[in-house]
């Protein structure tokens, strides 16, 4: 499975997702996990939520510190469940806890 997260610095997940200036999608398994892609956007606020969407089209969770509901709603109809993850939380600690589910 494809897992997302909202990131400034690709270690921690400290960033709302329409306003990520990057978003790091992994590929998950039981065996482990890489980075297959790393989208970064421009700092204004031009891109909208639509370009992140497609940037990680094909994911099935993505990881950020909040989301609006309506972006939940758009992600959904997308097939992209939104988690939450406190500021700070080492994306680490939470492909290790994906992994021990097996990637799901």
């Amino acid at each position: 499975m494809k897992i997302a997260f909202a990131t400034s610095d690709l270690t921690t997940v400290d960033q709302q997702f329409r306003r990520a200036s990057q978003l790091a999608v992994y590929e998950v398994d039981a065996n482990g996990h890489r980075r297959v892609a790393t989208h970064s956007f421009a700092p204004d606020r031009a891109i909208k939520t639509r370009e992140r969407m497609k940037a990680i089209a094909g994911v099935s969770i993505v990881y950020g510190v909040a989301f609006l509901p309506s972006t939940v709603a758009r992600l959904l109809e997308g097939g992209i469940r939104a988690a939450t993850a406190p500021s700070g939380t080492p994306i680490a600690s939470l492909l290790a806890e994906l992994e021990k589910r097996g990637g799901t």
